[in-house]
């Protein structure tokens, strides 16, 4: 039989993440949802090539996942995935009715922290840059009763090009969401924890 604990000593990756509302103006936030997210097969990829030396597989982009709610009140319905998925679930939902994505940049400057628990955390951020509608054109606003309830981290090789984006994490807090408010935005801070052998 294979001894398999050296596994134990490799290093491992996990996230959360944390989305919320705000006021761009007072900083007071409304809302905040908050969970550990999946770890997808492209981190694999995407630690490969930056190990390498090859930047533009870092991490470019969130995509803030949404839907038209016909009521405020409504829980939506996450989708189902696995590790092996990557952005062919996003590019569907060009046929969704209403159900579409904000492809944000992240803010450049990610922090590293070292943790007390034996790991390293990079945060990354992102903020909805007041779109009045998602990446497939559907509408982003209070009007609509639009409500973020999950979405993804990618690495944006080639930025003009969404098809060519590599999903690194997934996540959708179960049974929440973050409303659209009117003057909010949303905020969306992505953990990775990097766990020391």
């Amino acid at each position: 039989m294979t001894n398999l604990a050296f596994l134990d000593q490799v290093p491992r990756l996990k996230g959360y993440t944390t989305i919320l509302s705000f006021n761009p103006v007072t900083g007071q936030i409304s809302q905040m949802v908050h969970q550990y997210n999946m770890i997808m097969d492209g981190a694999a990829l995407c630690m490969a090539n930056l190990l390498l030396g090859d930047v533009r597989y870092k991490v470019g982009a969130m995509y803030f996942e949404f839907v038209n709610l016909a009521n405020p009140g409504d829980t939506p319905i996450p989708p189902a995935f696995d590790v092996h998925d990557d952005v062919t679930y996003f590019t569907g939902l060009q046929f969704s009715s209403n159900t579409d994505f904000l492809r944000v940049p992240v803010i450049t400057n990610a922090a590293i922290t070292e943790t007390t628990h034996n790991s390293y955390l990079i945060s990354f951020y992102a903020v909805t840059p007041g779109s009045e509608f998602g990446f497939w054109n559907k509408p982003f606003d209070a009007a609509h009763n639009s409500a973020v309830y999950g979405g993804a981290l990618v690495a944006t090789p080639v930025f003009s090009s969404q098809a060519d984006d590599i999903v690194i994490a997934r996540n959708y807090p179960a049974g929440a969401k973050v409303m659209k408010p009117v003057g909010e935005q949303i905020c969306m801070v992505w953990n990775l924890e990097i766990l020391k052998p």
